[in-house]
């Protein structure tokens, strides 16, 4: 088995926010523990169906139990297992005590003991929405604990960065924003790297949102945040691609004006006199408060290739991305040539180096790549 498999057998089962079940195996081990489709996930949290319990990650990566009545796990999974939906109450009862006879108000008092145990603000919910006498519905995104294991890659020797590639992926789940960059030279197959940990990423992380942006070599002024604006429009075209043009819409306008084929015509001149007077400056905190929004709770992946040609105002929003303290599901992969950053006094030169002082990034270096025949 090549590198790149071993690294797709260490991420099986492998889904947004649940680097809590994920282990490395230990030395008698051969393989990580995985959780299989009996296992529903909501992070921080994992509902096993099998053992009936409920597990908690911790700040440190351990796992802690939270103990529920029997009772109080039946209502939860009936929950879980029908996300996104209203649960009446007459359903809910028929489910969790069928042919006995109960009060409705009965659920309350178990939802509350559920919230109770989830940390869940019932006046601002991340898991139970009340929808008054109707019923109830979970409202946070649920993934059963086994994917579909990631293709082998046709490109030898890069197991070892693919490994380091997921092992951010799963901190950034967590809400620990990552930064990484992949400084090579000609021939290192960074961008090819950074294709294939995407395409992977994209393909087995159900929810993940992924979009990458080039920067262009050009020869006169270059177009502010044009990588980032490309990686923007694929995802406000992309599965759930409305809840980003909303986003920009409440946070960003002076970056959504710039996709005007996503705008309404009687929205236009109401967007264009909200950014009247804009500067690059009110971009860059735009872009970052939305950036937080959208990763707040979907995972999101972005790829910034080529920044040896990248405008200065791309270089401050990397660095500003990466000193934010909000936490975020956001990754942003950075790609560049190592001998043009050196040579052309770039501000990618002073920019990484300080992040890294501050541990507010990862660099991975590639070995020479080779593509299998």
């Amino acid at each position: 088995m090549n590198a790149v498999r071993q690294c797709a057998k260490s991420v099986q089962g492998f889904q947004p926010g649940i680097g809590d079940r994920i282990k490395r195996p230990g030395p008698a081990a051969g393989r990580d523990v995985l959780t299989g489709a009996n296992t529903k996930v909501f992070p921080p949290f994992r509902l096993d169906t099998i053992n009936q319990c409920l597990w908690r990650r911790g700040e440190a990566g351990e796992e802690e139990r939270v103990l529920l009545t029997p009772k109080a796990f039946s209502v939860l999974r009936y929950l879980v297992e029908h996300a996104g939906r209203l649960v009446t109450q007459d359903e809910l009862l028929d489910a969790v005590w069928p042919d006995t006879f109960v009060q409705p108000e009965v659920l309350k008092y178990q939802i509350a003991d559920i919230r109770g145990k989830l940390g869940d603000d019932p006046k601002n919910p991340l898991f139970i929405e009340t929808l008054p006498r109707r019923g109830y519905q979970f409202i946070a995104a649920v993934h059963d604990g086994a994917a579909a294991e990631p293709e082998a890659t046709s490109v030898t020797g890069s197991g070892g960065a693919l490994s380091e590639l997921w092992d951010c992926l799963r901190r950034s789940f967590d809400g620990e924003r990552q930064i990484v960059f992949i400084p090579t030279e000609p021939g290192n197959g960074k961008a090819t790297v950074a294709h294939e940990f995407q395409h992977q990423a994209a393909t087995n992380v159900p929810g993940l949102r992924a979009a990458r942006g080039q920067c262009v070599e050009g020869y006169g002024s270059k177009e502010a945040y044009y990588p980032v604006l490309e990686a923007l429009g694929q995802l406000c075209r992309g599965s759930g691609g409305n809840s980003v043009v909303r986003t920009l819409a409440e946070q960003a306008p002076t970056w959504l004006v710039q996709f005007p084929a996503l705008v309404k015509p009687e929205h236009r001149e109401t967007l264009q006199q909200e950014i009247l007077g804009a500067t690059r400056q009110r971009m860059l905190r735009e872009i970052g408060d939305a950036l937080n929004t959208i990763a707040s709770g979907t995972p999101l992946l972005l790829v910034l290739e080529d920044l040896q040609w990248a405008d200065p105002f791309t270089v401050d929003l990397i660095s500003a991305v990466a000193r934010s303290r909000t936490p975020a599901k956001l990754m942003l992969v950075c790609t560049y040539r190592q001998a043009d950053i050196a040579v052309s006094g770039h501000l990618m030169k002073t920019l990484k180096p300080d992040l890294l002082i501050h541990r507010l990034c990862r660099e991975i270096a590639l070995e020479p790549l080779e593509e299998v025949a």
